[in-house]
């Protein structure tokens, strides 16, 4: 199932690199949360963040992206003021 939602910055911050966030969210995918491939991309209101989940249900992939996610902004020193919008 294909899911997505969108990342900003909380206070005025150099942009990321797309690959680099890529990189870091690649790096925890897997079998324990069900995320499999992933794209990313900037644009002017912070990067969105698109995977398709193995899961038929459509809820379910969006908590499993979102909890991907905010983890990985909790655990790497250059997103902590980055959050889902």
């Amino acid at each position: 199932m294909a899911t997505h939602l969108r990342i900003a910055p909380l206070t005025a911050t150099p942009l990321v690199d797309p690959a680099a966030i890529r990189e870091v969210l690649s790096a925890r995918c897997g079998a324990g949360n069900g995320v499999e491939h992933l794209r990313v991309r900037a644009g002017p209101h912070g990067v969105d963040i698109v995977a398709f989940v193995d899961t038929d249900d459509i809820d379910e992939a969006g908590h499993a992206l979102r909890r991907l996610v905010e983890t990985t902004i909790v655990d790497i020193v250059w997103l902590r003021s980055w959050r889902v919008v």
